[in-house]
């Protein structure tokens, strides 16, 4: 091989790495000035690294960026130097939206909760019915009925709407007051007064909704609803209904 031959494979070989470590066109010749990667094809895609949701967050010191698809949520995630996110689609995103109801069974009409006067109680509501298909995916349950507990989420925003009737057993005009028991050093937050005016044993329907966020002590003890009447009372028909209004970041 003479020297000409020589050059000229050396100069060859110093072009490709150059081209190699500078940009990169597949599928094309004329790589886009921005990009380090260029692909074309009118026929195939490209294929990220798929993997289950165990092994994903099991990737050692992942850098800022790293893209995989997850084939346990069928999504793909991208790490932001923190906390593996979720990308989603425009069409996705009411899936982290949503609601559920929850109703009493034990305490109607013909067997009501008798309160007594300035005894307060937690709010029974045992979920006897639960409608919950409209809830959000990754929400297994807003209330547990096992503790009666409207459960909290690092930062959920979420609205809240108590129903039920009541009536007073003594007096004509009993005024009710309900809120919501966060406990630890907030303890009770969101307090509602409710006058019943209209007579003794005259059925009141009772029905308040209001905004709030579950984070710090609320995500640690979860929510739970408190009542105390100033006199004898009745209280029955008690339901929940609890929406995500914001999923937390």
């Amino acid at each position: 091989m003479n020297c000409y031959k020589i050059i000229f494979l050396l100069s060859l070989l110093f072009i490709l790495q150059t081209n190699v470590y500078s940009q990169v066109g597949i599928g094309n010749t004329n790589p886009d000035a921005s990009a380090i990667l260029d692909i074309t094809s009118t026929t195939r895609g490209m294929l990220t690294p798929r993997m289950t949701t165990v092994q994903r967050v099991a990737i050692a010191s992942p850098a800022e960026g790293l893209v995989v698809f997850d084939i346990d949520e069928y999504a793909f995630y991208y790490y932001d130097g923190v906390d593996w996110v979720r990308l989603i689609s425009e069409n996705s995103i009411s899936d982290y939206t949503g609601w559920a109801d929850y109703v009493d069974g034990t305490y109607t009409s013909a067997s009501p909760l008798s309160l007594t006067g300035s005894n307060k109680i937690t709010l029974p509501n045992d979920a006897n019915t639960i409608r919950d298909s409209q809830k959000p995916t990754d929400v297994t349950e807003f209330y547990n009925s096992t503790n009666s507990t409207i459960t909290g989420r690092n930062g959920d925003g979420i609205n809240i709407v108590i129903e039920f009737k009541a009536k007073p057993t003594t007096g004509s005009i009993t005024k009710l007051t309900i809120a919501i028991d966060i406990g630890g050093a907030v303890g009770e937050i969101y307090i509602r007064d409710f006058i019943m005016s209209k007579g003794n044993g005259v059925e009141h329907y009772y029905l308040s909704s209001f905004n709030a966020y579950t984070l710090d002590t609320w995500e640690t003890n979860g929510g739970t609803v408190k009542i105390v009447s100033d006199a004898a009372a009745e209280v029955y028909d008690i339901r929940y209904v609890i929406a995500r209004t914001h999923k937390a970041r």
